[in-house]
């Protein structure tokens, strides 16, 4: 069970370092290129959230 832990903690700190560095861009937030790619990354790391919780059977 301690390893369950330890990925779910890995995932929400690479969910979290995403936001963050969304929040800290967001002055360059402004062109629709850049808000592109963030919707694209959003949408994969949910993507990569899933999968890992499938694999692991959470």
């Amino acid at each position: 069970m301690t390893k369950h832990a330890f990925l779910e903690g890995m995932g929400l700190g690479v969910l979290a370092g995403a936001a963050i560095g969304m929040a800290v861009t967001a002055k360059s937030m402004q062109s629709p290129d850049v808000r592109r790619m963030a919707r694209r990354a959003v949408r994969r790391m949910d993507q990569m959230k899933s999968e890992l919780t499938d694999t692991l059977g959470l």
